[in-house]
C-alpha cells in the first residue's frame, strides 16, 4: 500500500510519501519493506511513485536523462511531460509492458523561473499539470483514505488560495500520518517530504527534509489536536446551551503563521461552503 501527496504551492512544490514498499509476485504481495518513494533527480527535479517499483525506476532514468532541453523555460510547461511520457511508453514497449503499466508518478520540475508539478496517471501515464485552481493530489492505494482528509484540511486551513511551501509541509505531513494511522500494516513511517523552492540566491532548488524538520510538523499536528480537545471540553462543560469560545491555539516556530480554506482538487471554489465557526477560530490560531 502506498500514499503520495503533492501540493503545487504559491512559492514551490511539496511532495510527501510514506515508506512502505511491497514487493509482489504477480498480483500477490510477498513482503513489506521500508524504502524511498521520493527521489531528487537531475535538473532539480523531484519524483515520487505509487505502484511498480521497477517501472518507477525506469521512468526516473528517462527523466534524469531527458530534462536538459526543457529546463530553460522555452515553450509550454506541458511540453516536457508529454515528451517524457512519449519516451517512457516507447521504452516500456521494448519490453512489452504496454497495457500492463502499474505505476503512477508525480514529477516536480523547474520551467524557467516557474515551478511545475505534473501527475502521470492511468494505464498510459497521461500527464496533467497541477495549477492554481487544482493544486493538490494524492496517489496510491491510500488515496481512498487521503482524499477525504485532504479536503477537510484544505477547507479548514486555506481560503481558496494555494498554500505556501511551509503550510503544505504541515498539511501533507498530517495527511500521510492520517493514512498511516487508519491503515495499519498498509502504509508505514517514516514520512518522507521533499520540496522544490527558491533558495537564498533566488534559484529553484530541490531538497529532502530531515526527520527533525518533519518531527516539528508532527508536533504541530499534536498541538492542533490538543486545541480541538480543549474546545470539546469547553462545550461539554457549558450549561448555557451555547458553545464557549475555544481556547487559543498553541503557538510555536513550526506552526503555520496563518490558515485558511483549501478546496477540493476537482473543484476549488465552493461559495456554498461556509467554514464552521469554531474551526475558523482554530485556523486563525494556527
Amino acid at each position: 500500500m502506498t500514499v503520495v501527496v503533492a501540493f503545487h504551492c504559491s512559492d514551490g512544490i511539496v511532495i510527501a510519501a510514506d515508506s512502505m514498499i511491497t514487493p509482489t509476485m504477480g498480483n500477490v504481495s510477498v513482503g513489506h519493506h521500508h524504502g524511498q518513494k521520493i527521489q531528487i533527480l537531475a535538473g532539480q527535479q523531484v519524483s515520487a511513485f505509487a505502484g511498480d517499483q521497477g517501472q518507477a525506476s525506469r521512468f526516473n532514468i528517462m527523466a534524469n536523462g531527458g530534462f536538459g532541453p526543457y529546463g530553460d523555460g522555452a515553450g509550454h510547461p506541458i511540453d516536457y511531460p508529454i515528451a517524457l511520457t512519449t519516451a517512457v511508453l516507447s521504452d516500456f514497449a521494448m519490453t512489452r509492458i504496454i497495457g500492463n503499466i502499474g505505476v503512477n508518478m508525480i514529477l516536480a520540475f523547474p520551467h524557467g523561473e516557474s515551478h511545475q508539478c505534473c501527475v502521470f496517471e492511468g494505464n498510459l501515464l497521461q500527464p496533467r499539470l497541477l495549477d492554481a485552481d487544482h493544486y493538490y493530489v494524492a496517489l496510491g492505494s491510500g488515496k481512498l483514505s487521503a482524499d477525504p482528509f485532504l479536503r477537510f484540511l484544505s477547507d479548514t486551513f486555506c481560503q481558496n488560495t494555494q498554500p505556501t511551501v511551509r503550510e503544505a509541509i504541515f498539511l501533507s505531513t498530517w495527511v500521510i500520518q492520517h493514512v498511516i494511522d487508519t491503515n495499519p500494516g498498509g502504509c508505514a513511517d517514516p514520512i518522507r517530504v521533499s520540496i522544490l523552492e527558491k533558495d537564498t540566491a533566488g534559484a529553484l532548488s530541490a531538497r529532502n527534509l530531515s526527520q527533525d524538520e518533519i518531527a516539528e510538523h508532527k508536533e504541530a499536528i499534536e498541538s492542533a489536536r490538543q486545541t480541538l480537545r480543549g474546545w470539546r471540553s469547553e462545550i461539554s462543560g457549558s450549561t448555557s446551551g451555547e458553545a464557549s469560545t475555544p481556547p487559543p491555539a498553541p503557538t510555536g516556530p513550526f506552526l503555520l503563521p496563518q490558515t485558511s480554506d483549501i478546496t477540493s482538487e476537482a473543484q476549488v471554489n465552493h461559495p456554498e461552503d461556509e467554514p464552521a465557526e469554531n474551526l475558523g477560530q482554530l485556523s486563525q490560531g494556527l
